[in-house]
């Protein structure tokens, strides 16, 4: 009788050992997910707004006294997506390390706080080709930490579904 007891107690402690162990196994996994999921979001929306940066900079730069070609409407909405994409690095760079890695917070930093050329003594297209350089550089990193904090297998570029002109 006390063999059976005993047989019966071991198989329920293990029972309840092994619920526990894969519930806190499953919760871990679970917020992990949700974890990768949040920085990619992320990272998604930087690449987002550095590619929105990056067109506006190679339209103004292709414009240079010519005209762009694009009606003031659709003028107006590049700027509109310049000006958004500016406020979410900025935003990015100051709550990025929550999220992103501290590499993708550095690189965030050392674009906005580069030395900017004086709108005074330089033609447009000088700032904007500049400006385009260091989003341009500053897009390939990102897009090289995302793929090693998310420890991503596929290639990012055409994950994010970007391309780049070099």
């Amino acid at each position: 009788m006390l063999e059976n007891f005993l047989v019966f107690l071991i198989s329920v402690i293990t029972a309840i050992i092994a619920s526990y162990s894969t519930a806190q196994w499953s919760l871990k996994k679970f917020y992990s997910e949700k974890w990768w999921e949040r920085k990619e979001r992320a990272y998604t929306e930087i690449i987002d707004a550095l590619y929105d940066l990056l067109q506006y900079c190679e339209i103004q730069k292709g414009d240079f006294g010519q005209g762009s070609g694009y009606s003031e409407n659709k003028m107006k909405l590049f700027r509109e997506k310049y000006n958004q994409a500016y406020w979410k690095i900025k935003k990015a760079t100051d709550i990025g390390a929550f999220v992103v890695s501290s590499e993708a917070e550095i690189a965030l930093k050392e674009l906005r706080d580069r030395q900017r050329p004086n709108w005074d003594d330089y033609d447009l297209w000088d700032i904007y080709e500049d400006d385009y350089k260091y989003y341009q550089n500053t897009l390939e990193k990102i897009v090289n930490i995302a793929r090693i904090d998310l420890k991503a297998k596929k290639n990012l570029k055409k994950f994010f579904n970007i391309s780049f002109r070099l």
